[in-house]
């Protein structure tokens, strides 16, 4: 077993760290974030690097790289903060989703639009009485002359107000056919007549935004299906472990910037005439940070693997997201706690991490749905 990674995907990741460190230094990021800036320069930057291409096939333009190099770039952004990965990480799993379940006419219009910049994705699941019980939606699709009118809303979308955006919808189009046998994937541009995009007020994650979206009585055509009528709720779950796998990169990537964060802190920051670090009421929980930052990331390199290999994860990336987004509470939760004073202002970066840590839970499926699907995935009886 080699943990070690391949020349090229180290040198994947420096070429990443190096254009974050020059286009996104810490400060700036800071200030998008107060300013809930969508840095539309910087994600059409790595789109001209190549990098939202990474997993595509050559064919549509892309690199034909694997999981694991989606995971890197994933990572390293996130030391930014969970926002600013999500950023990437959104378009990646949603375009591999046209990949995986689009026509060859869709996949020929879309994923080299993605891969350029030139349009983004936003999943359009979650509604106010649909949220971890994903088949309750209520917004509907009814055929009419040819195609289908759309009416309902959807709560909580990330993105959906960002230009150029692409809305993956999922809508019931076949009432009577069962929880699961009645819903439809959409692609929607953001801009078409009866949408109405309102974007939330949120304690953090402020780049791309989070929107509720109303469809009233939106006009979509049989073209903009992916993959198959009333098929929905498999397209639905069908890029589940690759979305898993990028938000766990999320976490992995906040998490070693909190830590650094804080261990420096406590390093520097002097009281009884030596460092805080050096008593061990503040060394002890530095160091459990570190575990949970390894055991984060070996859980999380190891689902992408087993993807690379062409192998289900869900197990592994399951694990990964509900110890990963815990762990990064846990360690903005310290990293607040060690930097005192200092770590409650908003001119230190600390209380951004905390904030963006605090929805890590519940996002891409809660801890409690994780443990519910993690303890049948072991062998617990349903």
């Amino acid at each position: 077993m080699n943990f070690d990674e391949t020349e090229d995907q180290n040198a994947l990741r420096l070429a990443v760290r190096e254009v974050i460190d020059k286009e996104a230094p810490q400060e700036r990021v800071k200030e998008w974030d107060e300013a809930a800036h969508y840095p539309e320069e910087f994600y059409g930057l790595l789109a001209s690097l190549g990098y939202y291409g990474l997993p595509l096939p050559e064919e549509y333009g892309g690199g034909g790289q694997g999981v694991t190099g989606m995971v890197i770039v994933a990572e390293e952004l996130a030391r930014r903060g969970l926002e600013f990965g999500a950023g990437y990480g959104n378009t990646i799993f949603l375009g591999m989703n046209i990949l995986r379940n689009g026509t060859e006419a869709q996949k020929a219009y879309h994923l080299p639009r993605a891969i350029s910049g030139a349009e983004r994705y936003s999943i359009c699941m979650t509604e106010p009485e649909a949220g971890s019980d994903a088949a309750s939606i209520r917004t509907t699709a009814r055929e009419e002359d040819g195609g289908f009118v759309l009416n309902g809303q959807k709560l909580y979308i990330t993105g959906a107000g960002l230009p150029n955006t692409i809305l993956h919808v999922t809508a019931i189009t076949d009432p009577g056919a069962g929880r699961h046998g009645g819903m439809t994937m959409f692609l929607i541009p953001a801009d078409t007549p009866g949408i109405e995009v309102r974007r939330l007020r949120t304690v953090g994650r402020h780049l791309l935004g989070t929107n509720e979206v109303f469809f009233d009585n939106v006009r979509v055509e049989r073209d903009q299906i992916l993959g198959e009528l009333n098929g929905g709720w498999d397209v639905l779950h069908s890029n589940l472990e690759l979305e898993r796998a990028l938000t766990c990169a999320g976490f992995i990537g906040a998490l070693s910037t909190v830590f650094e964060m804080t261990r420096n802190y406590v390093s520097e920051r002097k009281q009884f005439g030596r460092p805080i670090g050096a008593f061990q009421a503040v060394a002890h929980p530095i160091a459990d940070m570190y575990c949970d930052l390894e055991a984060a990331r070996l859980l999380t390199y190891k689902a992408a693997s087993i993807l690379d290999a062409g192998k289900p994860a869900f197990t592994e990336v399951t694990a990964a997201k509900l110890f990963g987004s815990e762990a990064l509470q846990r360690a903005t939760n310290t990293g607040m706690q060690l930097m005192g004073g200092a770590g409650f202002m908003l001119e230190y970066d600390m209380q951004r991490y905390w904030r963006e840590a605090r929805v890590a839970t519940v996002t891409a499926g809660s801890s409690q749905i994780q443990r519910t699907v993690l303890a049948r995935a072991v062998g617990v009886a349903k």
